[in-house]
């Protein structure tokens, strides 16, 4: 894929700064076996990341993702694992819902740690290649969004690769492939991997049947709130939609997130979410009715003035998912002007 044609991964500047306060830790145990150790993140709109400890039958830990990196979060996570009982050496087995900062920021370190087997999906790998050479991604996020029509004051913004770059402690590579048909044994049970594209194309949920239990990472969310990886599949939005199928059918009664409180009526959840990106998808429809227009214009006529630069690039990244997919659907064309700056239209 080339670099010039696409966002690649989350684009999104960093917080003020990365600290993050260790105290900010929040222990449960959702079930015997099952710990929620709710990690702090630096972002005012994205206040904390779930990581899951399981139990293994026999003694030592699956961790389930990881927190980001930052001054404090290393301190956060391990004071966590403390709490909990245990300690990183008690971490047999990292297995990684998505390659997202927030969710595999500290894996690196983990493994350093604790020397255990890492379980993560071979799509993660675009997102360490940001890691390992983040300015050739931001120079393409700066080509792209000057042709969707971002202000030039704004385009450091929409290029920045701070999450990537400085939300990850290091590249990884996995000693597994956690891909449909993974089991990863626990105390309570295998958990059985579901392969959930979308959100990004690392993604997958970990079903654990005899509990009804579904890992979710960020396929599913109290409040419908999505982001999609653009560049790095042909339609983020349309697997999005297939992973929502896929889970659909699945006997499930506790919802699992990556961020949030656990979460019931699983059917009712998958629906609002569908319906979410329908919904979504109308909007840009309604949108381009206005008159042709880049993405930067089409994003600020569906949500208008963002709280934050931050709020605006992701939701900029959402709309511009939203148009690739309307593309390959028919829905819409795009030309380019003669600036060199791109054009939508409803086909």
């Amino acid at each position: 894929m080339l670099l010039d044609m696409s966002l690649m991964v989350g684009p999104a500047p960093g917080p003020r700064g990365w600290t993050v306060d260790p105290s900010r830790t929040d222990v449960r145990q959702v079930l015997p076996g099952v710990w929620c150790l709710r990690l702090p993140l630096a972002w005012p709109q994205l206040q904390h990341v779930n990581v899951w400890a399981l139990a293994r039958e026999g003694g030592g830990v699956v961790l389930v993702d990881s927190a980001m990196a930052g001054p404090g979060a290393w301190e956060a996570l391990t004071g966590a694992l403390r709490k909990a009982g245990g300690s990183v050496r008690d971490v047999h087995v990292l297995a990684l819902t998505h390659a997202h900062a927030d969710h595999v920021g500290l894996a690196a370190r983990v493994v350093e740690e604790s020397g255990c087997e890492t379980w993560m999906h071979p799509g993660a790998e675009p997102f360490f290649a940001v890691v390992r050479d983040p300015g050739a991604t931001e120079s393409a996020r700066a080509r792209r969004a000057a042709r969707e029509g971002v202000p030039e004051r704004l385009l450091a913004a929409y290029a920045s690769v701070e999450e990537e770059a400085d939300g990850t402690h290091a590249p990884l590579r996995a000693s597994h492939a956690l891909v449909a048909g993974t089991v990863l044994s626990s105390a309570i049970g295998d958990w059985l991997a579901v392969e959930t594209p979308g959100h990004a194309p690392s993604h997958v949920c970990l079903h654990q049947p005899e509990h009804r239990l579904l890992l979710a990472g960020d396929l599913l969310s109290r409040h419908f709130a999505p982001f999609f990886d653009y560049g790095w599949s042909a339609d983020p939005v349309a697997e999005y939609l297939a992973s929502l199928d896929a889970v659909s059918g699945l006997d499930v009664e506790t919802v699992l997130p990556g961020h949030g409180a656990p979460l019931q009526d699983f059917g009712a959840l998958v629906a609002s979410h569908r319906a979410g990106v329908h919904d979504r998808l109308a909007a840009v429809r309604q949108a381009l009715a206005s008159g042709d227009a880049g993405g930067y214009e089409l994003t600020r006529r569906i949500f208008g003035r963002p709280a934050d630069v931050i709020v605006g690039v992701w939701q900029f990244a959402e709309v511009i998912a939203y148009l690739g997919h309307l593309r390959r659907t028919g829905e819409v064309v795009r030309r380019e002007e003669a600036d060199g700056t791109y054009a939508y239209a409803r086909a």
